[in-house]
């Protein structure tokens, strides 16, 4: 059994953070050991969270609570909680559970909405690039925004020719064949401060200076529209490019105009893809492209499929740099809501420079609550301590030990230059920056935001109940789920002896009913059924009568040899337990009848074809022997009055 799914099963598992602890009665004792009524209540509406909460039912659950609770303290008496095995597997769960605390949940949101609400809006621009790498000299970032600053100037002038600007001096290599005109996007297809410039300029005016890891830009914002949304269709394409000869690109366009005339003279569109397109991927498909929307098509492929206003309609040839295209609508769906797209915009965002913003925003909370204070004179030492060998990961920094001075305090916590010198160690290998400078600015950060998520991780049980009780409900889990792998559910599986000793003592449990066994005949329709029956009841055999049936079709009938028991197909209830053929009886919107040609009365079933059906029903004796003997073992006490208050 899959130990996540496990714990689904018994916990229900929620997370909602912001609560502190509260002050709980107890509400049972097991072998001495204090359980509070908020753990159990937990527990209890997690796994009951549409039912009434009646005494009855309190009751009830108090009884599975309590042979859950009896198997984890069998567990840590007999000391499985400190298992090497066990504490690796908690950190390993602690580690997920605890991320949706260790952000700004605040801040996350508003990108997320952010995210959507731009969504909802296309950009038209134009870009100008000058490239500068992130770890660039001084002189050299110096240099590349000054120029970008100049390109400005230049491309805001009332009579500025952008496309020209572009042309003559971006260093996007594409700009000498677009003039750097990126067309129409939206939120989450463009680098997060690239896309901050454009949807924060106004059409007809130039960005600020942008600055990304590719370098600094600027924006020329055309127009903006609302969102187009995302449109399925097929095409049909005929290759053809600039480099093929004029003969050849002659032949292509009058190939296209030929399907066009047979698609329009209605010709089935899937057929003439299958039979015709030089697309052959989409092809096997009758010509389906999946869903896409602004920016997943070349710009007159996807004008022209967004052009077509109603789903069946077809374009007229087309031609693109791939070649020429037929296009029929097929689907069109609109920008669906936040809740629908939510979890898709998370995943995007969380591989976006967006997920650097939250992270930022939750170091930065947590600092200014533990007071941080940061001491960045006494870097110096540690810079001077490293040389060219850590961008290759051989770095082997001496006398380290006694630097001891803190680079920076969060709380009352200290973190030594020698702290940051082990980091920068640890964590050194092939690095693509040429400055040190810069490298070991960026570890440096690296550090102190690892050491700042650390020390709230470290801190999560204290601050939120929730998580204090989540943990503990994986901790019981984990103990649970190995304790009952050992005594019920492997021990089933492997005791082959007490299998076959439990399905000898039960043989009562594990029969056939009545069963009747012959040939089930099912046909099409009515006329072939009745044709059928007629040949069984005159003694033909079952291969000449599908010889005869099928001569045309392998679907009139199909003859299957069946054993039924009483109830166990839906046809058994129609056919009577006795021999002969029954009558025909419509079923699935087949007309099925069956040739009872032997009764056979409640007899054993053997033990090798039902060894699944025994272990499952031993595991449950083994199940009940173990609650039995730990309730014997260890004292239960119970107050009902703290139990029956709970609402």
């Amino acid at each position: 059994m899959n130990k996540f799914f496990y714990f689904l099963l018994i916990f229900g598992m929620t997370i909602s953070i912001g609560s502190q602890a509260q002050d709980s009665p107890t509400i049972m004792t097991i072998d001495g050991q204090p359980i509070s009524k908020k753990e159990f209540e937990n527990i209890y509406k997690k796994n009951n969270r549409d039912s009434v909460v009646t005494t009855a039912a309190l009751d009830e659950y108090l009884e599975l609570f309590i042979n859950f609770k009896l198997k984890v303290r069998e567990a840590e008496k007999l000391k499985l909680d400190t298992a090497s095995q066990f504490t690796t597997e908690l950190a390993g769960y602690r580690k997920q559970l605890s991320r949706p605390y260790l952000v700004d949940n605040v801040k996350k949101e508003e990108l997320l909405h952010e995210a959507y609400e731009r969504m909802k809006t296309e950009v038209e621009a134009s870009h100008i690039l000058i490239t500068v790498d992130e770890d660039a000299s001084p002189a050299d970032t110096l240099a590349a925004y000054k120029k970008i600053q100049s390109l400005r100037s230049e491309g805001m002038k009332s009579d500025a020719d952008f496309g020209k600007l572009a042309r003559n001096s971006s260093e996007d290599p594409s700009a000498k064949s677009n003039d750097g005109y990126l067309g129409f996007f939206t939120a989450l297809q463009m680098v997060y401060p690239f896309e901050n410039a454009a949807f924060n300029t106004p059409p007809g005016d130039v960005s600020g200076i942008v600055r990304t890891r590719f370098g600094y830009h600027i924006l020329k914002v055309h127009s903006k529209r609302p969102a187009r949304g995302e449109i399925q269709v097929a095409h049909i394409m005929v290759k053809s490019t600039d480099q093929d000869s004029p003969e050849l690109q002659e032949k292509a366009e009058q190939k296209i105009k030929e399907i066009y005339e047979q698609v329009k003279a209605g010709g089935d569109f899937g057929n003439l893809a299958v039979q015709y397109s030089d697309d052959k991927s989409s092809a096997r498909s009758r010509g389906e492209l999946p869903f896409f929307g602004t920016g997943k098509m070349v710009s007159e492929f996807e004008e022209a499929a967004f052009g077509l206003n109603n789903s069946g309609d077809v374009s007229e040839p087309v031609r693109t740099k791939f070649g020429w295209h037929i296009i029929k609508r097929l689907d069109y769906k609109p920008l669906a809501a936040y809740d629908e797209v939510v979890k898709d915009i998370q995943s995007k965002v969380s591989r976006d420079v967006r997920s650097q913003v939250s992270t930022r925003s939750f170091v930065n909370k947590v600092k200014k609550e533990y007071g941080f204070k940061e001491y960045p004179k006494v870097l110096s030492p540690v810079r001077a301590k490293m040389d060219s060998t850590i961008l290759i990961g051989t770095w082997r920094p001496e006398n380290t030990a006694k630097m001891k001075k803190p680079v920076f305090m969060i709380g009352k916590t200290k973190y030594s230059q020698n702290d940051l010198i082990q980091f920068l160690r640890a964590t050194q290998g092939r690095s693509p920056e040429k400055s040190l400078d810069t490298y070991f600015k960026n570890r440096y950060e690296l550090f102190m935001d690892k050491s700042v998520v650390d020390y709230e991780d470290a801190r999560l049980e204290g601050k939120h109940d929730e998580f204090k009780s989540l943990m503990k409900e994986y901790r019981d889990g984990i103990l649970l789920f190995e304790l009952t792998d050992k005594k019920v559910w492997s021990k089933a599986v492997e005791d082959s002896a007490g299998l076959r000793k439990y399905y000898n003592e039960h043989l009562g449990e594990f029969m056939y009913e009545q069963r009747v066994q012959g040939p089930v005949y099912r046909c099409n329709d009515r006329i072939t059924a009745d044709k059928v029956r007629g040949m069984v009841l005159a003694g033909k055999s079952n291969e000449l009568i599908e010889q005869e049936v099928n001569k045309e079709t392998q679907l009139a009938l199909t003859i299957i040899s069946s054993t039924l028991e009483t109830q166990d197909q839906e046809i058994s209830g129609k056919i009577p337990f006795k021999t002969g053929v029954s009558d025909i009886h419509e079923l699935d919107g087949n007309f099925v009848f069956m040739n009872v040609q032997e009764v056979l009365e409640p007899s054993q079933k053997p033990f090798e074809k039902i060894k699944g059906l025994v272990t499952a029903a031993y595991q449950n004796q083994l199940e009940k022997e173990w609650i039995t003997e730990l309730r014997a073992k260890y004292t239960v006490d119970v107050d009902k009055a703290v139990l029956h208050s709970i609402d």
